[in-house]
């Protein structure tokens, strides 16, 4: 049976709060999730949920989920819509927000044919989008360098679009763990670089597994990667522009890998 909260000092608030934050995340071992359609798919994905919050005001998918949710025996607490949306990471709430545990670290699968390692892509929206982009294109793994934005920051969950719930992902702290990571699966890396070689010449190649090493949205792929790539690799543009957003340039790359898997 769902529960009222008033008060926006409550406990459950308080634990919600503190996961915007990393630091917070961390500390709990849970992250927020905001929106009926994620809290679907997260559902449907088998994340361990702690509680939800419903707004009084919710539409019916929201509140759909809400009751899904108090009849599995999750804990459900309905509060005003002005004391949900001091939780809310977005400046219009969705009537719904999730606690969930961080899902326990887990080797990344062998025998897949496309991953991707992530250097210093520090904007959580485009760890998101990447995220999102590569669970929908197939990728068996991706692995999270040193300075990359949490994954489970909100803005990067809302970004990944459910895409987090189905992805194998590992972080590593150092680029020498990282590197660790990318050579045990035993398969080709392939940097991204604008003076790489041209994609189209690497067509017969993307039929064998590899690895995808995408750079910082500014400074690139770093100087200790483009070392260690089997290859540096570039997107064909149009005469003028410049360069791709690495959310843009990585949905690329990997929709190639998945058209010769």
């Amino acid at each position: 049976m769902m529960q009222a909260i008033s008060s926006k000092d409550n406990q459950y608030l308080k634990l919600a709060r503190s996961l915007q934050r990393k630091k917070g995340r961390v500390e709990h071992g849970c992250f927020l999730i905001e929106g009926a359609r994620l809290g679907e798919e997260a559902a449907a994905a088998g994340l361990t949920i702690r509680l939800a919050f419903i707004s009084a005001a919710a539409e019916p998918r929201a509140r759909q989920v809400a009751e899904q949710l108090d009849a599995a025996g999750h804990p459900v607490y309905e509060l005003p819509a002005h004391v949900l949306a001091g939780v809310s990471a977005t400046e219009t709430s969705q009537g719904i927000i999730l606690i969930a545990e961080l899902p326990a670290a887990l080797p990344l699968p062998l025998g897949g044919h496309c991953y991707a390692l992530l250097d210093a892509v520090a904007d959580p929206g485009n760890v998101g989008a990447i995220i999102r982009s590569a669970a929908a294109a197939g990728v068996a793994g991706l692995i999270l360098g040193p300075g990359c934005a949490d994954a489970y920051s909100p803005k990067a969950v809302r970004a990944a679009m459910g895409g987090l719930f189905r992805l194998p992902l590992a972080v590593a702290a150092s680029d020498e763990e990282a590197y660790t990571l990318a050579r045990g699966l035993n398969i080709a890396l392939y940097g991204s670089a604008m003076e790489g070689t041209d994609i189209r010449d690497l067509m017969p190649e993307l039929r064998q597994p590899h690895l995808w090493l995408l750079g910082a949205e500014a400074a690139g792929l770093s100087a200790f990667w483009r070392q260690i790539a089997d290859a540096l690799i570039s997107l064909p543009m149009a005469a003028g522009a410049e360069s791709l957003n690495v959310a843009a340039a990585a949905a690329v790359f990997f929709y190639q890998s998945f058209l010769r898997k």
